[in-house]
């Protein structure tokens, strides 16, 4: 089969290899659609911290079961079960995890061996492209879970690349109301349409005050310090997207958490659950999400993707096979 294979940072490799042999408790799938992210191009250009190579990278399949007509997403994770994380429903933090395009090889290959347990059925009414979308729409769901959003609530958006706009499209789903802040005008004109057909506020700079919750959707600091004076006493801050830098979060910011009650929680990854209600968004939304995917290439133009991607050229891209 075809597959790339990235064999250290900065070498990705389009090879001939054997067809993976399904161990006990997997299934062979044969790829259909699979998304790439800026972890993808991430992990190509610098590694991962959780990466291990050589590695056929990716995490946002959508696929066909051997011996099966039905398709499937399949949940990125292997986790263990038994811990204390798999037992209270938050399989995404098992200290035993092991993630499909890091730990084990991805969805960026022919076929992948995937635990049949990861499977997800996609509705017949979604197109494989979208559907390869539940990831990281499940991991905005896991977002919004962790910080408890009610219906109505207003939610304050740092960061306007696709995982903020899938963000957006969450708190949307949630009955809650979005404002997306992009500093950037071109991605901005870039997500137009998709804001157009959803109802979505942006703009460049914070705009209203105070709010409910808010997130960053991207890996700067300032993110953090901008958006905790604007949200209101008692709201809360999801730190969702980790941050790259090296810049000292200053005492003043503590002491505001600590003055005026606000919550901060964490947010990584999702879990099978999250996965399936994405995929019911995805398909109430499925015209709406079409705008989001600017671009779907075959297997020996993924290079060319993530230079895209890393730069901040490109909404989302789909590789189809």
């Amino acid at each position: 089969m075809k597959a790339l294979l990235l064999r250290r940072a900065g070498d990705l490799r389009l090879v001939e290899t054997a067809v993976p042999e399904p161990r006990e408790g997997e299934v062979l799938v044969r790829v259909a659609q699979c998304a790439l992210c800026r972890t993808d191009a991430k992990m190509w250009r610098r590694g991962h911290r959780d990466l291990r190579l050589p590695r056929v990278l990716g995490h946002e399949v959508c696929g066909i079961p051997e011996g099966e007509s039905g398709r499937c997403v399949v949940w990125p994770g292997t986790a263990c079960g038994q811990c204390d994380a798999c037992a209270s429903g938050r399989e995404n933090l098992c200290g035993a995890m092991r993630i499909m395009g890091f730990h084990r090889d991805g969805g960026l290959a022919e076929f992948a061996a995937v635990p049949e347990s990861s499977l997800v059925p996609v509705p017949a009414t979604l197109d494989g492209r979208i559907a390869a979308l539940a990831e990281p729409l499940a991991c905005t769901l896991n977002a919004m879970d962790r910080v408890a959003l009610a219906p109505g609530e207003r939610v304050l958006i740092m960061g306007g690349g696709p995982v903020g706009l899938l963000m957006g499209l969450a708190v949307l789903a949630l009955e809650s109301h979005p404002f997306v802040v992009e500093p950037d005008p071109s991605k901005l004109q870039k997500s137009r349409m998709f804001r157009d057909h959803t109802g979505m506020d942006a703009s460049e700079s914070p705009m209203g005050a105070p709010w409910d919750v808010v997130v960053n959707a991207a890996p700067q600091a300032a993110t953090l310090l901008e958006g905790v004076p604007r949200i209101r006493t008692g709201g809360r801050f999801c730190l969702f997207s980790g941050f790259t830098g090296s810049e000292m979060i200053p005492v003043s910011w503590l002491n505001e958490l600590h003055y005026r009650e606000i919550q901060v929680s964490g947010a990584y990854g999702c879990t099978r659950q999250q996965m399936r209600r994405a995929l019911s968004i995805l398909d109430a939304h499925r015209e709406d999400v079409e705008w989001l995917i600017e671009d779907t290439v075959t297997l020996d133009k993924v290079p060319d993707a993530l230079s895209r991607i890393w730069e901040g050229r490109v909404l989302k891209v789909v590789v189809q096979f």
